[in-house]
């Protein structure tokens, strides 16, 4: 069941600062953490404004509720803002909440408000702003605040101390060591002791000999063995395989639908690929596909995702087993972002919105 997420800007203003809002949750508030991806690549957001294509979680304690007393709240700081303003129009920022304690996890796309702006828009070199007591360099992906000047202790200059006259120095006379004997040469040891040692030689030879030959052997065994050697890894299918059932049940779920998007399918042929993925339970590929192809701007697949939540169209499935207006008011106004004059979108949108 998706979430929604909005980016909305604080009051009082504050350039590269906003409240990122997330309403349908329904894990708990403490110890969770959160992922950006970006629609154009599928890669992900991590800190230092980089992206990659391994997931990165940014860490959250707590959400405090936010002021309806049912969405949660976290305060942002440019790191995150700054990056969500720079996409273009046609990208958009897939959001996912996750809960590690439960393993429950959600999915949604960050809408940024009008009135959010980056920090470059104010004065970058100005101490980060205070917000409701709140100061806003200790916020999640926020700038440092700038270091307090230290202040050098005056250097004090005592008066100079005269120095000791110096002491002399006693004469020591040498002291000549009396010539010492050359110690006599060592006697040489016996040779029998040598000869009683002389049959270890031939056993450490042969001893060297049978590791050898056993060495040679496993060599020689593993390297035709097929058990020991290890296939390459396949690469993932490109052609038309690459969107097939067996393709989502071998392949992890993010390689599927990189792969399968990839392959640009038409909106009806994406929507028989994403129902046969809900007819197998393949829950986390279904809403990747519909997320993804409805932030590209596919409005048939948007409307489609809306309906799945859509209280007048919902149909109960493993995958999305109840209705929930709040989301599918969400994808409704998605819609109207990109086709204001969309009839159903707007109608719908009417009467689902909180």
């Amino acid at each position: 069941m998706s979430i929604r997420v909005n980016l909305l800007a604080l009051e009082p203003h504050a350039h590269g600062y906003a409240r990122l809002v997330i309403k349908g949750w329904k894990g708990s508030q403490q110890q969770l953490e959160f992922a950006l991806q970006r629609n154009s690549d599928d890669q992900y957001l991590h800190e230092g404004q980089v992206w990659s294509n391994n997931p990165f979680w940014f860490q959250v304690p707590e959400f405090p509720l936010a002021a309806d007393g049912k969405s949660l709240e976290v305060l942002v700081g440019p790191k995150i803002v700054d990056t969500l303003l720079e996409g273009s129009v046609d990208t958009a920022f897939s959001f996912v909440l996750n809960e590690p304690a439960t393993g429950i996890k959600d999915y949604g796309v960050v809408l940024p408000g009008r009135d959010v702006t980056s920090r470059a828009a104010g004065d970058e070199k100005a101490a980060p702003p205070v917000w409701k007591g709140i100061i806003l360099a200790d916020v999640v992906g926020s700038v440092p605040a700038p270091a307090a000047p230290v202040e050098t202790p005056p250097v004090v200059v005592a008066d100079p101390v005269p120095e000791p006259a110096p002491i002399p120095k006693p004469v020591i006379e040498p002291v000549v060591e009396p010539a010492r004997a050359a110690p006599a040469p060592a006697a040489p040891k016996p040779a029998a002791a040598g000869k009683k040692k002389a049959w270890l030689i031939p056993l450490i030879i042969a001893l060297l000999a049978i590791i050898a030959a056993g060495v040679f052997f496993w060599l020689k065994h593993s390297a035709t063995d097929p058990v020991a050697t290890s296939a390459p890894t396949p690469p993932p299918p490109t052609g038309a395989e690459a969107c097939t059932l067996e393709s989502m049940s071998t392949l992890p779920e993010l390689t599927f639908v990189q792969t399968c998007i990839k392959k640009s399918p038409g909106s009806a042929e994406l929507l028989e690929i994403i129902n046969v993925a809900k007819a197998n339970n393949h829950c986390g590929i279904a809403q990747r596909l519909y997320a993804n192809r409805a932030q590209a701007g596919d409005l048939l697949i948007a409307a489609a995702y809306a309906h799945e939540y859509d209280p007048k169209f919902h149909k109960a499935s493993q995958c999305f087993a109840e209705p929930d207006q709040a989301t599918a008011a969400y994808w409704y106004e998605t819609i109207l972002s990109q086709d204001p004059e969309n009839a159903e979108a707007k109608a719908r949108f009417e009467e689902l919105k909180p």
